[in-house]
């Protein structure tokens, strides 16, 4: 425990709001309009741009610690950042954005992989692909042509570099980078109870990491774990596909009911749909909600490589069901859910954990159900605000996760044991002088279902009898 308290003291007393990245949001145009105490004195392009843009800035500070089992390795990491953004004005239905982002290595134990022991959560502050490297950390993040179909109705359609947020795909802001894509992208909010969403992406620049590369090369830039006949997996370099096609639908027939429909197409490798269903309802002082999802998974590989290089068999399909039941009292701002996955044994869920987390009722931060077949899980989540300005929120969340057995590589491609896990995370707005700064504490522990687990780095390490902790700073401007 001594090494719990010194980390957690690292945590409070190293780190203050000094970092980040302007990245993809709905900028000032989309979400309020604009408006001006003088008229420019000429109807320029030049006096468009500096008189009507937009700018944005996020500072970023991330501490993060992790506790191992026993004698293995503990890590530490302080990363700090800075990112700026310009949106354009609206001119003749377009808009153009820029932003970049760097990072900088302030503090942290060694990164690099020592084997038996890689580093999993701190080294993802920085870059994977070059653990040694602690200045050189900046990208470019936005650069988009957009053409604007509706201000009203914030249709749009894009080209360029941007960030997407979709039930499978999305930024999973976790550490100091988040995901990006590169492709053309379209958002359609025309009509009263459907919206459509959809685009093709030829490039992404994975969390945590500086580069852009295409969507081959990078899946396969985190650990790739085991293939499914239990040899080390080497798929990294060997797949082959031009980009992913995504189609996103939603659908409100009544205002209580919501159905969402995606579905996400890698050629050559694989094919993924995702249904989404929730109802809501409001009683007096309280709020009752129900939700139900089914994941499909399709191989589309037809090739020779060795098994080691593939990165989904042929044929193999995944199947997954969840079900949510949550209820919230509107007057107290206390919120429940009881949540259920059940992902079935005829094969594994993939979906490359660059691209996003996975999108379960039962997710919970710093740890996933992708790579597994044969999963049942079940957490229990509780939201609370403890002002009356909602400034001050703790979030409580519990679960039991039960996974194949460790010597069934083709359902368990990571190597992990049943777990139970425990997350308790409190988050803080400022206000006043400080508004726009934001602290964010998070605590996790994960603890092994098998008590006669045998104790060895790929059962333990990183996985089971661990406690991680993070501590966050944001400032937008």
């Amino acid at each position: 425990m001594h090494r719990i308290f010194l980390l957690t003291t690292f945590l409070l007393t190293t780190l203050w709001p000094s970092s980040a990245r302007a990245r993809q949001a709905d900028p000032a145009w989309l979400s309020k309009e604009l408006s001006f105490e003088k008229k420019p004195a000429a109807d320029t392009l030049n006096t468009k741009l500096h008189s009507y843009g937009t700018f944005e800035g996020h500072l970023r500070s991330f501490s993060m610690a992790t506790v191992n089992h026993d004698d293995f390795p503990d890590y530490y990491a302080q990363g700090v950042g800075a990112g700026l953004g310009y949106y354009s004005p609206i001119i003749k239905n377009f808009q153009v954005a820029v932003s970049g982002f760097f990072t900088y290595n302030l503090a942290s134990s060694s990164l690099s992989n020592q084997p038996p022991f890689n580093n999993r959560y701190e080294v993802g502050l920085f870059d994977v692909l070059n653990p040694d490297n602690r200045s050189d950390l900046g990208r470019v993040e936005n650069l988009y042509l957009r053409y604007v179909l509706s201000a009203k109705s914030k249709s749009y359609i894009q080209v360029g570099k941007f960030g997407l947020k979709t039930p499978m795909m999305n930024p999973q802001d976790g550490r100091m980078m988040p995901n990006l894509q590169e492709g053309v992208w379209t958002d359609l909010n025309e009509w009263k109870k459907i919206k459509l969403k959809g685009g093709w992406l030829w490039r992404t620049s994975p969390r945590s990491t500086v580069q852009w590369l295409s969507i081959e090369e990078s899946i396969g830039v985190y650990p790739v774990g085991r293939a499914v006949n239990g040899a080390k997996a080497e798929y990294a370099g060997h797949l082959s596909s031009p980009g992913i096609a995504i189609a996103g639908i939603t659908y409100l027939p009544l205002k209580t009911f919501q159905v969402n429909a995606w579905n996400y197409t890698i050629p050559k490798l694989f094919t993924t749909s995702l249904l989404n269903g929730e109802w809501a309802k409001e009683t007096n002082a309280s709020k009752w909600s129900l939700g139900g999802q089914y994941l499909f998974q399709q191989s589309l590989y037809q090739g020779s490589l060795p098994v080691e290089q593939q990165y989904i068999s042929e044929g193999e399909q995944a199947h997954a069901f969840g079900l949510k039941i949550g209820w919230a009292n509107l007057s107290t701002k206390t919120g429940w859910s009881l949540n259920y996955t059940r992902i079935a044994a005829t094969g594994r869920f993939l979906f490359p954990r660059e691209w996003g987390i996975e999108p379960f009722f039962t997710f919970m931060n710093r740890e996933r159900m992708e790579g597994a077949g044969d999963v049942h899980a079940v957490t229990l989540k509780n939201t609370l605000f403890l002002d009356e300005n909602k400034r001050l929120s703790l979030q409580s969340m519990g679960g039991v996760f039960s996974m194949p057995a460790l010597d069934s590589p083709a359902l368990n491609k990571y190597n992990m044991p049943s777990f139970y896990q425990l997350n308790v995370r409190a988050k803080y707005n400022f206000g006043r002088f400080l508004h726009g700064l934001q602290a964010n504490l998070m605590y996790v522990y994960k603890g092994a279902l098998e008590k006669d687990l045998p104790e060895t780095p790929a059962n333990f390490h990183n996985k089971v009898d661990m406690h991680h902790i993070s501590l966050v700073f944001d400032y937008h401007f």
